[in-house]
C-alpha cells in the first residue's frame, strides 16, 4: 500500500487547531490555559477531560484516554490511521498527497539542502562587507547580530560552486524539489540571483523556503520560493518560530515585510512575525493562537492598508472566539514598523500598539469612511454592511460589542437596528457611474490595456494567433476588434476610432475608463495575463521570444512586487533566456 509522507501527516497535525476540531463534537469550556469537558470516552459527572492548545494534546484524568488530534479521531468516530489523516485533511482543508513507494517519506534531505543553501548565502554575504546589499542593510539599521540570528545572505548571479557542492551531497532530483535551482535545456539555474536573502523555517525551525529581496530596480521587489508540500504560503509566516517563544508580551504582532520582523526582533519586539507575500489566512491566524490568544495586526494608513486590513478582519470574524482578541494598528502616511521604530523608538512603537483599536471600532471607522452619517440612506448603507459582519461573528459577546458601539456613535439604540436588520431584504442600493459587471465594458477596458502595453504586437501573427485559439469569449471578441483595427492599419491608441466608438456608446471618457481600469484591474488582468503568460512561456521555451516581446513581457511581470508561482516560472525563463 502506499504511504503517506511522514512530514505531510507531522505538518497535518502541526497546524491543526485541536481545540478548533475537537470543539467541533465536544461542548469545550475554557479554564486557565486549557479547555475542559465531561470525557466523551467514559461516563463521568465531573469534567475530567483536558485539552491543551499550547501542547496540541488531550488527556482524560479519569480514564487516562490521551494523544492528539489524530488519535482522538480514531477513538471518537472509529476511524483507521489512514482515514483519521484523510479526515484531518479534510478538516483543514488540505489536499492528501499523490503518495506512492517513489515518493518521500519525509523531507530531510530537502532541509538539508535549504540549510546548505542559506548557510552559503550568509557566508558570501558576510564575506563581502562592501557589497551592495551589506551596504543597504547598513543603511537600513541591521546589525550583525540580526544577520546572523535570521541567516540573512546575499544570492550572487553565478552560484556554479554551490552547485557543484550540492551536488556532492544530493541527487539531482532532491536539488531541484527544494526549489532552489530550476533546470532547462541549457542546464541548471538558480532560482534566486542578486538577491538578499531571508530563510523561511517552519515551526521546529527547519529552513522550508527563501524570500529574496531585490536590489536597485530588479523586479519583482519580492520573490519567494514556490509553494511546494513542504511549503505553503498561505500556513508559513516569517519569524513565527522565534516569535511563539517571545517572553514579555502576550501578543502577536502582525506585519507585512521580512524586514519589519528583524528589525522589530533587534529591538526587542521578539512577537514580530510576517505572512509571505500573501493575504494573511484562517490558517495563519488558527497557528497563532494555538500560541497566545491575542493577535495585533498593523497596516499602512493608506486606502491600501485599510483595504488589506479589511480583508483580514473577515478572515478573523470566526475565530475571534472566548478570550481570543483580535486588534488593529495604523501607522502614519509612508511609515512601516521597519522605519517608525528606528526613527522613534522601541517605546514609541509599543505606545501605540497598546493604543490599537479594537475590532468593533475598526468595524465602525471603516465602514462609516465617505459616508454621511447625517444622511438616513448612508446610515442604511452602514447597518446592512453591518448585519453582514454580525453574519460572520461566532462570539455572541463580539456580537454585543459591535451593537452596542455602532448604537453609540449611530445614537440609534440595539433594538432599533436589529429590527431595521430583520427588515432589509435586499442590500442597498448604491449609485455607480458604471456597471462593473457588462462583458462589454470589461471587453472596452481590456481593449484599453492592451492597445496601450501591446499596441506593437498587433501586426505580429503569433500574437493575433493566440486570441484566435483562445476558447474565451471576451478574448474572442477583442480577436475581432483588433483584427479590425489591424485591417485599417491606424494609430493603436485609446483614441482610436473603434475604441472611440465602444466608449461612445457607453458614455465612457478616456479618463473615466482610465479610473474605471485601475478599480478592476486585478480583475481584468487575472483574466487575461494567465493565459497570455502561458503562452509566451510556450515561445520562451521553444527560444521564438524576439527581444521586443521580452522586454514587454517584464514590463508586465513587474507591474507586481509579489509574483505568482506562474510568474516566478516565467521570470526564470527570462532570465536564462
Amino acid at each position: 500500500m502506499a504511504r503517506i509522507p511522514r512530514d505531510f501527516i507531522d505538518r497535518l497535525v502541526d497546524d491543526s487547531d485541536i481545540v478548533s476540531v475537537l470543539g467541533q463534537y465536544l461542548n469545550l469550556t475554557k479554564k486557565s490555559s486549557n479547555y475542559v469537558t465531561n470525557c466523551p470516552f467514559h461516563e463521568e459527572k465531573t469534567a475530567s477531560f483536558t485539552v491543551s492548545p499550547q501542547k496540541s494534546i488531550y488527556h482524560c484524568f479519569g480514564c487516562k484516554k490521551g494523544g492528539n488530534v489524530l488519535t482522538f479521531l480514531q477513538d471518537y468516530d472509529g476511524l483507521t490511521f489512514l482515514e483519521a489523516v484523510e479526515k484531518l485533511a479534510e478538516i483543514n482543508g488540505v489536499q492528501m498527497p499523490q503518495s506512492s513507494k517513489n515518493e518521500y517519506d519525509n523531507f530531510s534531505s530537502i532541509y538539508a539542502i535549504n540549510k546548505m543553501v542559506a548557510e552559503y548565502y550568509y557566508s558570501f554575504f558576510m564575506n563581502n562587507p562592501s557589497s551592495e546589499a551589506a551596504n543597504y542593510l547598513k543603511e537600513r539599521g541591521i546589525e550583525g547580530k540580526t544577520v546572523k540570528d535570521f541567516l540573512i545572505g546575499f544570492s550572487e548571479n553565478n552560484q556554479t560552486q554551490l552547485l557543484n557542492a550540492l551536488l556532492k551531497q544530493f541527487s539531482e532530483k532532491d536539488i531541484l524539489t527544494s526549489g532552489t535551482f530550476l533546470k532547462n535545456d541549457k542546464g541548471i539555474f538558480p532560482f534566486f540571483r542578486n538577491r538578499i536573502m531571508f530563510p523561511i523555517n517552519n515551526i521546529k525551525g527547519n529552513i522550508i523556503g527563501f524570500g529574496g529581496r531585490a536590489l536597485g530596480d530588479q523586479l519583482p521587489k519580492y520573490l519567494n520560493s514556490k509553494d511546494s508540500p513542504f511549503f505553503r504560503k498561505s500556513r508559513e509566516l516569517y519569524g513565527f518560530d522565534k516569535a511563539r517563544s517571545c517572553k514579555g508580551f502576550d501578543y502577536f504582532f502582525v506585519t507585512e515585510g521580512y524586514m519589519d520582523v528583524d528589525m522589530l526582533h533587534q529591538h526587542g519586539v521578539d512577537c514580530a512575525v510576517a505572512s509571505l507575500g500573501t493575504s494573511f489566512t484562517n490558517q495563519h491566524l488558527n497557528n497563532l493562537f494555538r500560541y497566545k490568544n491575542k493577535v495585533i495586526f498593523c497596516f499602512d494608513s493608506d486606502e491600501a492598508g485599510l483595504k488589506a486590513a479589511w480583508r483580514a478582519l473577515n478572515i478573523s470574524l470566526s475565530l475571534a472566539i472566548d478570550d481570543k482578541t483580535i486588534r488593529f494598528m495604523f501607522l502614519p502616511e509612508g511609515e512601516d514598523p521597519d522605519s517608525f521604530i528606528n526613527a522613534n523608538g522601541r517605546k514609541a512603537l509599543l505606545d501605540r500598539i497598546e493604543r490599537s483599536m479594537d475590532i468593533e471600532t475598526f468595524v465602525f471607522q471603516f465602514l462609516k469612511r465617505k459616508r454621511d452619517l447625517e444622511s438616513s440612506e448612508d446610515i442604511r448603507i452602514i447597518l446592512f454592511e453591518l448585519k453582514k459582519i454580525l453574519s460572520s461573528v461566532r462570539s455572541d459577546f463580539l456580537k454585543e460589542t459591535l451593537l452596542a458601539k455602532f448604537a453609540k456613535e449611530l445614537n440609534i439604540n440595539k433594538e432599533t437596528i436589529l429590527r431595521n436588520q430583520a427588515n432589509v431584504k435586499k442590500e442597498p442600493k448604491v449609485e455607480k457611474t458604471h456597471s462593473n459587471d457588462t462583458s462589454h465594458e470589461k471587453n472596452i477596458l481590456l481593449l484599453i490595456y492592451l492597445l496601450d502595453l501591446f499596441k506593437q504586437d498587433l501586426k505580429s501573427d503569433d500574437f493575433m494567433s493566440f486570441l484566435s485559439t483562445s476558447d474565451n469569449e471576451d478574448m474572442q471578441n477583442l480577436m475581432a476588434i483588433l483584427q479590425s483595427i489591424r485591417n485599417d492599419g491606424g494609430e493603436h491608441k485609446e483614441n482610436s476610432t473603434y475604441a472611440s466608438a465602444m466608449m461612445i456608446s457607453l458614455k465612457i471618457t478616456a479618463d473615466d475608463a482610465r479610473e474605471e481600469f485601475e478599480r478592476a484591474s486585478d480583475e481584468l488582468r487575472l483574466k487575461f495575463d494567465q493565459g497570455f503568460l502561458t503562452y509566451l512561456a510556450e515561445l520562451a521555451n521553444k527560444k521564438q521570444l524576439s527581444q521586443p516581446r521580452k522586454e514587454r513581457l517584464q514590463k508586465l511581470l513587474n507591474l507586481k512586487e509579489n509574483a505568482s508561482d506562474q510568474e516566478q516560472q516565467l521570470i526564470q525563463l527570462l532570465n536564462a533566456y
